[in-house]
């Protein structure tokens, strides 16, 4: 059987004006990482097109030494949910709909901001709320699944590989392993910590999304991580 890691980015730099870049923590969770991977003995890596997700691969290819970790492939089909892209237009959708979140619109907190994103993912992930030009939760889904078949068609029988990409990409890769709806991958993503590693095992000759073919072997491992360096954003 091949097997495949899913690894979430570290720590971007959540509330600052250019999220989509590692913080400190993030790029010291990356090079940890690659300490870890240095002996894993990979076939091939995958990347997201995010600036977090290539920072991750790069920083623990340098920690590895580039030989020890193959040079990743991009793969635009692993980037995360359209997140900003929600709060963006659904934000005043939230307002009017629960006067609780009208402070969102003048004086916003941490705390008010995260109920608020958990609810509008909520609503998005059941597509009860949508967005002309945003992709939907469906459509999510079937692209990650797009690139989860690519990957697993074209290996060899007993591959190691190792996908660096975001939260809700590894959700849906557990969700596709027993089937359930995509409400419940987007949930299940909630939860995966920053640099932490899924493990899948596959069967690749005529593989499909079956219990026969697909095994989750670990979900969201972070021992190769220090205390200080366990976060999940």
């Amino acid at each position: 059987m091949g097997s495949l890691l899913l690894i979430r980015h570290g720590q971007a730099s959540y509330g600052s004006a250019d999220y989509d870049r590692l913080s400190p923590r993030g790029e010291a969770q990356a090079r940890a990482l690659g300490h870890h991977l240095a002996t894993a003995r990979l076939d091939a890596t995958f990347a997201g097109p995010l600036r977090r997700q290539q920072q991750t691969i790069a920083f623990a290819r340098e920690a590895a030494g580039d030989a020890a970790i193959p040079a990743p492939e991009t793969m635009p089909e692993l980037a995360e949910y359209p997140a900003f892209e929600m709060l963006q237009h659904l934000v005043p959708r939230l307002v009017e709909d629960d006067p609780k979140f009208a402070a969102l619109l003048s004086a916003p907190t941490p705390r008010l901001l995260d109920d608020a994103f958990h609810v509008i993912l909520g609503r998005w992930g059941r597509d009860e709320w949508h967005v002309p030009g945003v992709e939907r939760v469906d459509a999510f889904v079937a692209r990650v699944r797009s690139a989860l078949d690519r990957v697993v068609r074209q290996v060899g029988s007993g591959a190691r590989l190792a996908m660096v990409t975001s939260a809700g990409p590894i959700g849906v890769a557990v969700g596709l392993v027993f089937g359930i709806p995509p409400e419940r991958m987007v949930r299940t993503s909630i939860v995966v910590r920053n640099a932490s590693i899924t493990e899948l095992r596959f069967r690749s000759a005529g593989f499909d999304w079956q219990p026969d073919q697909l095994s989750l072997v670990t979900f969201n491992v972070t021992a190769h991580l220090s205390a200080e360096l366990q976060t999940e954003r």
